[in-house]
């Protein structure tokens, strides 16, 4: 069965084991930039959590420019180094390489040049990550965020381009509605090792009132139909952070199954 997790923080991991999820999401470029005595305390309510921390977003801050020479430097290198393995020790298992700060294009570089950097900056990082046990999640971001890797078929394209087998590309529905971009990329499974859901307007924990609704219903059956046992990560805005969470979880719960 399909995983239910939520992109919080580890203050709320009680509550969120009580309504019924599975797993804590968590940033990891917040995560690496703690100094010592931070970060042990962290690590510390993470061990002593009721609900494991097994995924985290936010690869990289945006203080990288990965479509650089900067991109395979020696300052990313160091930081990926430390992100992996406190990842590790927090038990993440899976990263998201979302981080549109980082990864943006300058305005007067080609397409295939920034696919050709960012791919070279994925092997460096996959080869790190592997070191950790951590597999990368290439997220596709609107275009609003980003301008490059906006769909699907783009995070298929530059996970397949680094060759590695700890790589591959996430399905985050907000993203994929705000773009049109739908189900069909979904459709022949290549790749998808991870994936978020939020309501389509205002990026909002998933309810069974949303317009969207059926959108959340064929996702998931989408998922389901191409064998996919991973995990949905609810990332998005709440006006009441766990009455939104305890009716988000009453919304996907059953769809998941």
């Amino acid at each position: 069965m399909i995983k239910l997790g939520i992109c919080t923080s580890i203050d709320n991991a009680a509550l969120m084991k009580e309504i019924g999820y599975d797993y804590i999401e968590l940033g990891l470029s917040g995560i690496a930039e703690m100094d010592e005595a931070e970060y042990r305390e962290l690590l510390a309510r993470v061990k002593a959590s009721p609900l494991p921390v097994e995924a985290a977003n936010s690869m990289v801050p945006a203080r990288f420019k990965l479509c650089s020479a900067e991109g395979t430097g020696e300052e990313i290198s160091a930081y990926l180094d430390k992100a992996f393995a406190r990842a590790e020790e927090l038990g993440i298992e899976m990263v998201v390489f979302g981080s549109g700060g980082a990864r943006r294009m300058p305005d007067e570089m080609s397409e295939s040049e920034g696919y050709k950097l960012l791919s070279q900056f994925l092997r460096l990082a996959a080869r790190k990550a592997e070191r950790h046990f951590i597999t990368i999640a290439v997220e596709p971001l609107r275009a609003e965020e980003c301008n490059i890797i906006n769909f699907v078929t783009d995070a298929q394209r530059l996970a397949s381009m680094t060759m590695c087998l700890n790589v591959g590309a996430l399905a985050d529905l907000y993203h994929m509605m705000a773009g049109g971009d739908y189900y069909d990329d979904l459709e022949n499974g290549i790749g998808i090792i991870h994936a978020h859901i939020a309501e389509e307007r205002f990026r909002g924990f998933p309810k069974l009132s949303d317009a969207c609704y059926q959108e959340y219903a064929e996702f998931f059956r989408t998922l389901k139909r191409i064998g996919y046992e991973g995990r949905v990560s609810i990332e998005g805005r709440a006006d009441d952070f766990i009455l939104d969470a305890r009716e988000a979880y009453r919304t996907l719960d059953p769809l998941r199954k």
